[in-house]
Parts: C-alpha cells; structure tokens; sequence
C-alpha cells in the first residue's frame, strides 16, 4: 500500500496540489488508505522534498491531511529578506527543517545553522537534509537560551511538532537534559563586521525572548533581523515583559508585524491584547459546544433511561394484573 501511495505522491507532487479541489480530493485519498500505510513518504515541494510521516499526532502528518506547509507568510518574509541582503540564516527552533531547507534552496551563498535539541526532531532534520542533498545547513543539537546551562527538554505527548525546555521535569516520558546556549557565546568570533548579515528566526514555544536577550551582542553589533513568537499567555508563564522589546527599540530596532507595518511597544500590546480575546472567544466557544454536545447526550441518556423504565413500569403492572385476575 505503501508503494501505491508514494506512486500517487510522486506523480501528482505536492507543489501541484494548489486549489482547494484538489487538495480536497487528496485528503480523502490519503484518509481511505491512512490505516495502512506506515510511510514515510517524501512530499515534493518543487524547491524542496520532505519526508511525512502518517502516525496520528505526528507534526509532518499534516503535509499529508493538508498538502502543506506552515507558515508560508512567515518563510516568505525570511526568504526575501535573506535575498536582498543577509548571509546568514540561524534556525531557533529547526523542527523537522521547515524554514532551513526552504531558504537553503532559495537563498545563494547562505549558511544556515538550525538549532534543534529534540532528539526525534534532529533525526528528521538530518533525514531532510540528506534527501535534499543539501550542503550549507549546520545542526546544533542544543536549545538556545539567555545563558550557557543545562536543562530539561519536554517533549510534547500529543505531537512530535517539538516541546519545551524547562528547570524541571513535567513530562517523565518524554523529559531528558539538554545543552543550553547563547547565541552570542556559540557565534563569539566567528563573524566579520564587515560583510556579515544575519537573519534570526525564533520559535521556542514561549522562550523567545529569552533566546533574544543571549544574543545582544550579535543584534548590537551585526546587521540583524529576527523574527519571532509574542504573547501575553507567554510572558505570564516564562517571566518576561514588553519592556524587554523596547530596549532593542531604544537602540535602533524597528518593530513590525508579520504585514510589514511598523509598530512600537504601545501598538503591541494593543495586538496582543486584541489576540489574546479572540484566542479566549475561540476557547469559549469550543466550550459551549462540548457542554452542548454533552447536554445532549445526557438528554438522550435521560430519555432512554425514561422509556425503560416506563416499559419496566407496563411490564410489571401488566404481571400484577394478571396475578390479580
């Protein structure tokens, strides 16, 4: 079955896979076969393959569900701008090697360094690397934090899309140390002022910011750009604020969203505030549903339960007559 699906894959590529119809017709190819196929496949993205992986909860399992891959608004913004005038690409965050393939394939005379600390996750970034041939990616097998330490990687139980670094053991199964660096310590003397530039994407799932603040020196002191995750949830749990951002603002820094326009700390939190309603109208809405759903169900239950026993109830009236007669 395999054979068959991967024949399908390679004949009609990924990259042409582009309306909605056939993206349609696709999934439900792959969902009338997915509890036979054990994969992986590789998937053609026209400047790139990449390996999917069918198992349920698996992150690449999408690339087969919806013949895609994330963030193509963020990647374009990345590959563009390495382009027009930056040289290096540093990965935060590689996964299974979304973002470093697709600028190495893109991107002349770019060196890129993906950081990924996930045991799993290397080994598909490694497996990607290698189907594509590609010469000019660097694995780092180490989270990236705001000093040189030891820490615990998380993994996520419900999705091989990653995990989290933390002092603390929260997922006994999947939890295991770490290397953590900063970039400024890992880059120290390796670049030239003179004709280096440097893009730095950031997905840390919430360490974002502490990835930033190991890498002064290398914003203060290169041709930076980096690009990375914000909210409100995220400073709550991982201790940080706003006021983190505006000290590379106050240096020069300009601060845009993912549409290109141009924002201070204050347009920010408005952002993030508004982000963060919708994100708990979303929440609230799937709430109601489930208590809907589970209000309905009782009421069947309810009713089912009711006519037993006024079948039960006829029954035994019907034996207490007969008994009277």
């Amino acid at each position: 079955m395999d054979k068959i699906f991967q024949y399908v894959c390679d004949l009609y590529p990924a990259y042409k896979i582009d309306t909605k119809l056939k993206k349609k017709l696709f999934y439900i190819f792959f969902s009338l076969l997915k509890f036979f196929l054990k994969g992986p496949f590789v998937m053609n993205f026209e400047n790139f393959k990449i390996y999917a992986y069918p198992e349920k909860g698996d992150y690449t399992r999408f690339m087969l569900t919806r013949v895609s891959i994330p963030d193509p608004g963020e990647r374009k913004i990345i590959v563009q701008n390495l382009k027009n005038n930056k040289n290096i690409f540093i990965d935060c965050g590689a996964n299974a090697g979304f973002y470093s393939l697709d600028v190495a394939t893109k991107v002349e005379n770019v060196s890129v360094y993906a950081f990924e600390p996930s045991k799993k996750e290397k080994i598909f970034l490694k497996n990607n690397i290698d189907l594509n041939e590609i010469k000019n990616i660097k694995i780092i097998d180490k989270a990236v934090g705001d000093k040189n330490d030891k820490a615990i990687f998380n993994k996520f139980n419900n999705s091989s899309g990653g995990g989290f670094v933390t002092s603390d053991v929260l997922e006994v199964n999947n939890s295991y140390q770490v290397d953590v660096v900063t970039l400024d310590s890992f880059f120290k003397n390796q670049f030239s002022n003179d004709n280096t530039s440097i893009f730095i994407k950031i997905d840390l799932e919430g360490y974002d910011i502490k990835a930033i603040s190991g890498a002064k020196e290398i914003l203060l002191n290169y041709d930076c750009a980096v690009i990375f995750e914000f909210s409100k949830l995220t400073m709550k749990q991982k201790d940080y604020s706003i006021e983190d951002i505006q000290f590379f603002i106050d240096r020069g820094f300009k601060l845009y969203d993912m549409y290109g326009i141009e924002l201070n700390c204050e347009d920010l939190e408005t952002k993030i505030s508004e982000g963060d309603k919708r994100t708990k109208e979303r929440v609230e809405q799937r709430r109601s549903r489930v208590k809907t759903t589970e209000k309905l169900r009782q009421e069947q239950i309810d009713d089912q339960y009711s006519i037993k026993q006024a079948r039960l109830n006829s029954r035994v009236e019907g034996d207490y007559t007969s008994a009277m007669d």
